[in-house]
């Protein structure tokens, strides 16, 4: 097995599947993306949702790995500056993306998360989910120790933690759709303002 060969095969099914949508990728495109013959993609890959699954799992490894560094680069932070560092870098982590792959990577996982192929919708968002329930249990124990000291009100720790996401995504959607041209420090202060105005919800007044 060509190693070259396989690793030309994933990058150019993950320009198609981010570009084109799960469904509008064929096996025939794959194929004449990397220069081979249909058939001959079959020695390479068992089929096109085997090949959308790894690079799922090679995406979602690469975000998950990406949060886990924040999460550990922000540990010795008090907890309102903790988790403004991640909000902020989880925003500007996928934003400031130049490299081709980078981008690729990023405008897959905006379709899929956005835009689900109907056809593995449900395993896609299942497995979205519990993936995030795990970062989001790092997410509780922060706004838990943000209200032991005083620094968050006194609220069920699911409702921040969803106003956060709610807030988050929110935003995270608006940067990519119409703010992908916007420089790097107005998007920073577009983060500033809308975090002042989340933070001003929560915090003890």
């Amino acid at each position: 097995m060509s190693t070259k060969t396989r690793d030309k095969i994933i990058k150019v099914a993950l320009t198609l599947f981010a570009n084109d949508g799960y469904d509008a990728t064929s096996m025939e495109k794959i194929a004449t993306g990397v220069g081979i013959k249909k058939s001959s993609l079959y020695t390479f890959i068992a089929s096109k949702e085997a090949l959308f699954w790894e690079i799922y799992e090679n995406v979602e490894a690469s975000y998950h790995n990406y949060m886990a560094q924040l999460l550990t680069d922000s540990a010795s932070m008090a907890p309102d500056k903790r988790l403004y560092y991640l909000f902020k870098h989880y925003l500007l982590g996928n934003q400031n993306v130049s490299r081709e792959q980078d981008i690729a990577e990023r405008t897959f996982w905006i379709r899929i998360m956005f835009f689900p192929p109907a056809v593995i919708k449900d395993r896609l968002l299942s497995t979205a989910l519990q993936h995030e329930r795990e970062l989001g249990e790092k997410y509780q124990e922060i706004i838990r120790e943000g209200i032991r000291q005083g620094v968050f009100r006194k609220a069920p720790v699911e409702e921040i933690l969803l106003s956060y996401y709610s807030l988050r995504q929110g935003l995270y959607a608006l940067m990519s759709v119409y703010m992908t041209d916007m420089p790097q420090a107005q998007k920073l202060e577009q983060i500033e303002t809308v975090w002042d105005n989340y933070w001003h919800g929560i915090k003890v007044r």
